[in-house]
């Protein structure tokens, strides 16, 4: 995608939501939202949880934290109010690359990729001392 306002007209990646697995579960809905580019065939996995409030007092009593990333809390449950939110979240994460793109959104969301070390060939052949 070109945006014409910035100068010289800036190349930009806008992810784009493909689709959605939802799974109910005792403590609420675990999710996994399918993320890409709009031409791109595959997508990129990033997982999150819908939870109630009532779960979150419960959760607190018992565990006294919850960490807060990839998390919704909502009041009543809508897939189209999850799936807004989501796109929302997208439109904040405009970036010049794909993966600029995709740190970006595991700030809200929970990627499969996040904290993978990729090795080159020369560290693998120092780790095995050739």
């Amino acid at each position: 995608m070109i945006i014409n306002d910035a100068p010289g007209g800036v190349v930009v990646v806008t992810p784009v939501l493909k689709g959605i697995d939802l799974i109910e579960n005792q403590y609420g809905i675990k999710g996994t939202a399918y993320i890409a580019e709009e031409n791109d065939i595959g997508s990129d996995c990033f997982h999150f949880q819908v939870l109630t409030p009532e779960f979150v007092l419960n959760s607190l009593c018992e565990n006294k934290i919850l960490n807060g990333r990839g998390i919704f809390i909502v009041q009543n449950y809508s897939e189209e109010l999850l799936v807004s939110e989501i796109n929302n979240i997208l439109q904040d994460c405009i970036r010049p690359t794909w993966d600029e793109a995709a740190i970006a959104i595991n700030r809200y969301l929970n990627w499969e990729y996040d904290n993978i070390h990729y090795f080159t060939e020369r560290e693998i052949l120092s780790s095995l001392g050739i």
